[in-house]
């Protein structure tokens, strides 16, 4: 009898153990969900506000907007092959940590590359045939108080064609190839992943309510890639439209690019890269908060890009000096076949007759403004003029942002 009172005991002993070891590994799954995330936005007097809030890893989510395999600007190209390399690092972290990496490449048919890929099947199964999203019709403009100062940081999105307005002629060398859009080999997709370019399919909209997002539980959203200007926050799954969506959502500030103009000669004009802090800073202000990639890693530094590295890659252009450019006048033959002002191909006017009139036979043509000359066919839209030209009877183009100084290239 006694012996039976001290296996009962010594069995209730086992069963509290093995209670308080399940309650401890509970708690420490339940820990292990738990993130703590240091945001940053701004107000509009520029000031800076920390901000830490409380994540779960499981109910998050990364958008890798774009990422091109190539881009007609080669310093862009280069940035993006760095930025790729580095999101490869975070990502092997954040998949640690059960975030969710979504691949979202601007493809104009993504099934045609991607639909043997796992992570591709994951999605499909959410396709309704809404269209691809890539449609500038589907796009998120500025609105309320952030449309008021959309024009200060974001002229590039109001274009739907190629090449962009704003654009400099030395950053938009295509070397003879076209852009292509699918996703840079660089980039690792796993099976565990999702590859889509459909917002509809990460999270629905009033007529499908079947998506992704709803299925996985995601309520934080973390946008990267390129280009931080455009893409990344006004497509149909960017920072814009997911806020708007009711996701918490954020930008990695360290994993994105923008499009600012790396090589412009506008007077006053800033380099590339602070020219990308100037566009963080706005998104801050006006759209959503920040966040780094060292929160998703858990540590160690902020990714930065190598600034040395692509001056020595890609020196800027030295304008011609006035002088030197005068001496050529009777040395080379310059002819103006052709020239337009406006946003795009359907918005724009011919501008041949001024250009010519304007025109003194050397590579400089100077007219400091251009709606002066050319009138505004466009009010409040930033628009840029494309000329092309022969130069000893060989034919080019080139585009100009607003008012920049015309130097045609020899």
């Amino acid at each position: 009898m006694k012996k039976k009172k001290i296996m009962k005991e010594s069995f209730s002993v086992v069963v509290l153990v093995c209670v308080m070891v399940l309650c401890v590994l509970q708690g420490l799954v339940s820990g292990a969900e738990n993130w703590t995330v240091q945001l940053r936005e701004r107000n509009k007097e520029g000031e800076i506000k920390n901000i830490t809030e409380n994540w779960n890893f499981k109910e998050t989510a990364i958008i890798v907007c774009d990422m091109w395999a190539f881009h007609p600007c080669v310093h862009a190209t280069a940035r993006l092959e760095d930025l790729a390399k580095e999101m490869n690092n975070v990502f092997d972290k954040a998949r640690e940590k059960g975030i969710l990496i979504v691949f979202a490449p601007s493809s104009h048919d993504i099934d045609k590359y991607y639909s043997d890929l796992p992570a591709r099947k994951t999605s499909a199964k959410y396709r309704h045939g809404f269209g691809n999203p890539r449609h500038w019709d589907f796009w998120v403009h500025g609105r309320g108080g952030e449309n008021e100062h959309s024009h200060l940081a974001f002229h590039g999105e109001k274009n739907a064609k190629w090449p962009l307005p704003g654009g400099d002629p030395n950053c938009f060398e295509s070397r003879g190839k076209k852009p292509d859009f699918r996703q840079t080999e660089i980039l690792k997709i796993k099976d565990n992943d999702i590859l889509t370019d459909d917002f509809v399919e990460m999270i629905g909209n009033d007529e499908y309510k079947e998506c992704l997002f709803k299925e996985r539980g995601i309520k934080n959203v973390i946008l990267m890639g390129v280009h931080t200007d455009m893409c990344v926050i006004g497509r149909p799954f960017g920072c814009r439209a997911m806020k708007m969506a009711g996701y918490n959502t954020v930008l990695c500030r360290d994993l994105t690019d923008s499009a600012w103009n790396c090589a412009s000669r506008i007077k006053g004009a800033i380099d590339h890269f602070r020219g990308l802090d100037k566009v963080i800073e706005y998104i801050e202000t006006y759209i959503c908060p920040t966040i780094t990639s060292v929160s998703i890693k858990g540590g160690g530094q902020e990714f930065r890009f190598d600034e040395e590295k692509y001056v020595k890659m890609f020196p800027l252009p030295v304008p011609a000096n006035k002088k030197e450019v005068e001496k050529e006048r009777c040395k080379i033959q310059v002819e103006i076949v052709r020239a337009f002002y406006g946003i795009d191909e359907n918005n724009r006017k011919d501008v041949t007759k001024e250009v010519k009139e304007n025109f003194d036979e050397t590579r400089l043509i100077p007219i400091d403004n251009y709606n002066d000359v050319f009138g505004d066919p466009n009010p409040g839209v930033v628009k840029s003029l494309w000329i092309t030209y022969k130069i000893n009877g060989e034919e080019k183009s080139q585009i100009f942002s607003e008012n920049e100084e015309i130097l045609l290239k020899r």
